[in-house]
């Protein structure tokens, strides 16, 4: 199966999102993973718009 990461500009890797916090780290194994690709990519919108978050969809190999 298919994984998906978030990766920002900056090389980290999107963790997780609550009530306006926004966790991000180094490690990919720290990534939140995401087993639809469209799901990533609305996360991925959701966070441009909500946190200004640049990132891209990478396949994740674990």
């Amino acid at each position: 199966m298919t994984e998906y990461v978030l990766l920002t500009d900056d090389q980290s890797y999107f963790v997780e999102y609550l009530i306006g916090e926004l966790v991000l780290s180094n490690s990919i194994s720290e990534a939140m993973k995401f087993n639809d690709e469209h799901l990533a990519q609305r996360f991925k919108k959701m966070l441009h718009s909500s946190c200004e978050l640049i990132t891209s969809v990478n396949t994740y190999i674990g």
